[in-house]
């Protein structure tokens, strides 16, 4: 690939995955609304397990799931495990921006990291960018992604790229 073609692939893998892609300011100061078919706190494990269509939102975000499960030490949440068929997160960058979207059958946020983890049949899309692979790490704080494929070389990472991103990225270099 060419050096230019390379700034641009680098210049929209930014774009897609930047952390503004991960909401609107004002969304961890929203109240979190969950609903499901079921939940279980267990005080000594420091977890709650939601189970059933678990909708949950807050400011922007959106998640659906089949599990949820939340990890806390003391009052503060360590981490956030979202499970299903494909399990579902959204959140809108901006006001006048579409909404990034990613599915996986597992999604885990790190809270101690700063860290957004897609495994298995990981998707992520934002402005008609996506990419696909078996696996998406997105360290939040360092604004380092990292994509693979699977271990059998039969899922491999796929990008795609539309024509207005392209164009975008060719005028503001």
């Amino acid at each position: 690939m060419r050096p230019d073609k390379l700034v641009i692939v680098g210049y929209l893998m930014l774009a897609l995955l930047s952390p503004a892609c991960f909401g609107l300011t004002g969304d961890s100061t929203q109240p979190i609304h969950i609903e499901s078919d079921r939940a279980e706190r267990n005080e000594k494990q420091g977890v709650t397990i939601y189970q059933g269509s678990v909708i949950i939102n807050q400011g922007s975000i959106r998640i659906e799931a089949d599990i949820v499960s939340i990890y806390n030490k003391g009052d503060r949440v360590q981490r956030i495990v979202c499970q299903g068929n494909l399990a579902r997160y959204e959140q809108r960058p901006s006001r006048s921006e579409a909404p990034m979207i990613a599915y996986a059958k597992t999604i885990e946020y790190s809270i101690a990291a700063d860290a957004i983890t897609l495994i298995s049949m990981a998707s992520l899309e934002h402005d008609g960018a996506t990419i696909t692979g078996d696996r998406i790490q997105y360290d939040l704080k360092n604004e380092v992604v990292k994509a693979k494929g699977d271990s059998t070389g039969r899922q491999r990472i796929q990008m795609v790229i539309p024509p207005e991103a392209l164009e975008k990225a060719e005028e503001n270099p």
